[in-house]
């Protein structure tokens, strides 16, 4: 065995055995000073030729004459060798308790660990018992969980924003196919034209599901954070509605001031977010659209509202409906009610610059409510 394995087989691996040792090589070098120090007063007056040095030669010089001088006193070997082992055995005796000390008090921290380590395997929806001590270990397993709740969370979330997007997917993909193998089936009497128009749609169905669920991917992994200027709300916002074209039956009005608003943020996503509350607004409104734009100086708050004069969403719903791949009308087609990520998308923008978005209560209609920081004058 070499020197290296030697010292790494010596080495504590373990909390308990690293504490004995520490415990032991502390009590063992205060013993042996102490040790020394009581055996120069026993056995050193300061008359004689042992007296007491002022430096660590003469300390060495005086620790050979006492133990092997032709001189010394008679007494110094035994004196010596009791030392020794009282020395030896107080270092035994507290290694030993701090052995078995330690291990009362690590022995619940092993156990939460294994328990911790079988759910953990296991993705088992129990929790580790919590101790009724209240002190540092109930803190712990408190904290541990915690961590396994939000765990839980993320991978239930994980796993249903995964079989829902399969979902989505699947639903273009099966009418694209169903399109094409029966205009094939009859080549005679397929409209290609029109065959061709629904495999467009569909696969510009396909594009916006994947753009969005990319953008998405972005923003759980931390993306999207750079990049960011001062953008002017009120031209963003006149720019948006200029640009739009709602259907006929459908009247989009804008309330909005003439002054700057200033807010800090990507103008891309910005207008992503009005894009979509207008996209929503336009589903769902039997007549009007309103866009409010206001500005809260002593708040230095940015308002922008969405109004429509549709259902309304219930009280019930009103937060459910920021949630991905949520329709609360599972009667609409998928053409009509979207892919269900338009405002989840814009929840999440509005969470990147530090803003809200929420639905407050209206007489009629939904009603959403952007809160944007606004940049300081």
């Amino acid at each position: 065995m070499t020197a290296h394995r030697f010292l790494h087989w010596l080495r504590p691996t373990t909390m308990r055995a690293r504490l004995t040792l520490r415990a032991a090589s502390v009590t063992a070098a205060a013993l042996a000073i102490g040790a020394c120090v009581a055996a120069v007063r026993l056995f050193v007056s300061p008359d004689d030729d042992y007296a007491i040095p002022q430096s660590a030669d003469k300390c060495r010089e005086l620790a050979l004459r006492l133990a092997s001088g032709p001189d010394a006193p008679p007494s110094v070997e035994i004196t010596a060798w009791s030392l020794v082992t009282a020395v030896a055995v107080l270092t035994v005796v507290v290694a030993g308790t701090t052995w078995f000390t330690a291990g009362r008090v690590l022995r619940p921290v092993e156990a939460i660990r294994g328990r911790f380590d079988e759910l953990a395997t296991q993705r088992s929806p129990r929790r580790v018992p919590l101790p009724r001590s209240g002190d540092e270990i109930a803190r712990l397993v408190h904290t541990m969980n915690t961590t396994l709740g939000r765990l839980q969370t993320a991978v239930d979330e994980q796993r249903r924003f995964v079989a829902d997007a399969s979902h989505e997917l699947r639903s273009p993909l099966t009418a694209l196919r169903a399109e094409l193998e029966i205009a094939l089936s009859r080549p005679e009497q397929a409209d290609w034209p029109q065959v061709v128009h629904g495999a467009l749609g569909d696969t510009q169905r396909l594009q916006r599901l994947a753009t969005d669920l990319l953008l998405l991917a972005r923003f759980d992994s931390g993306g999207e954070d750079r990049g960011a200027q001062t953008v002017d709300l009120a031209d963003l916002v006149r720019e948006e509605v200029a640009r739009r074209h709602p259907p006929t039956h459908l009247t989009l009005q804008l309330d909005s001031a003439l002054d700057p608003v200033l807010v800090h943020g990507h103008p891309a996503l910005l207008t992503r977010v009005l894009g979509n509350l207008l996209d929503n607004a336009e589903r769902h409104a039997d007549t009007a659209i309103t866009i409010r734009l206001s500005h809260d100086p002593q708040q230095r708050q940015a308002v922008i509202e969405v109004l429509d004069d549709g259902p309304g969403i219930p009280p019930a719903d009103r937060q459910r409906v920021f949630e991905r791949f949520t329709r609360l009308d599972d009667a609409r087609t998928r053409d009509t009610g979207g892919t269900g990520l338009g405002l989840a998308i814009a929840y999440h923008i509005t969470a990147l610059h530090r803003g809200t978005l929420k639905i407050t209560p209206s007489l009629r209609g939904a009603h959403f409510a952007l809160h944007l920081p606004t940049c300081l004058s």
